[in-house]
């Protein structure tokens, strides 16, 4: 895609994803295949490689490749699922890890989708080994922890994740500390407006500010001994 590069998504994005969720069904989708690889695909491989410099800055082990992992496919994997339904209708990037346990270290990522815009850093699913390491290092790095997480919290980010019913919350921990106690995972998110930006190539500014003020969280997380 060197001869192409991200003016942003286009007015038929957000239309095309919101009318894949009222008629997700094959017939429907052969019709249309066209304007998802034009409004939807393209420009979200585009915005992959703008990203791609800044992101290999945070982290040269990512995996940047457009026609990879970094891109959501359009296709489900239903084999498991009660929702037979066959396309996603919220399609996104994500700048991963490419060691095999990727899994153990947080991931980059911004979706698009009918219900509204939003990007982030966080776990795709923490397993309890990886929580309780965060936690230990929490604990032995107090400073730098609440330094990347005041960054976070200025650039306009909030922690979400599933949370146990009965946290076990150590006594005298700040109330951001209690936050990774609660959590039997984490990730760090904010709403991206379908405004000017979105459609023009402004929208790479806005997400290499956001994830820059992101890094030294990640890098705090990404740094755990082996789980």
């Amino acid at each position: 895609m060197a001869e192409e590069s991200f003016q942003g998504f286009t007015k038929k994005t957000l239309p095309f994803l919101k009318n894949l969720a009222r008629n997700n069904d094959k017939a429907w989708f052969e019709l249309h295949k066209q304007d998802f690889i034009d409004h939807v695909r393209t420009p979200l491989r585009l915005l992959v490689d703008a990203l791609a410099p800044a992101m290999l800055k945070i982290d040269p082990g990512f995996d940047v490749d457009p026609k990879g992992v970094a891109v959501s496919r359009i296709h489900k994997d239903v084999r498991f699922s009660r929702d037979k339904s066959p396309y996603r209708v919220r399609q996104w990037i994500a700048f991963r890890h490419r060691r095999d346990d990727w899994q153990t270290r947080p991931t980059f990522y911004m979706g698009i989708g009918p219900d509204g815009c939003r990007y982030g850093m966080g776990f795709y699913q923490a397993t309890p080994a990886v929580m309780k390491a965060i936690r230990t290092r929490i604990q032995a790095k107090p400073v730098e922890f609440q330094t990347a997480i005041m960054a976070m919290t200025k650039a306009g980010f909030q922690i979400q994740g599933d949370a146990y019913a009965r946290p076990k919350i150590p006594e005298g921990v700040t109330p951001e500390i209690q936050e990774w106690h609660r959590r039997k995972t984490v990730y760090f998110i904010q709403e991206l407006a379908a405004d000017e930006a979105f459609y023009s190539n402004a929208l790479v500014g806005k997400l290499k500010k956001g994830f820059l003020a992101a890094a030294p969280l990640y890098r705090f997380l990404a740094e755990l001994p082996p789980i």
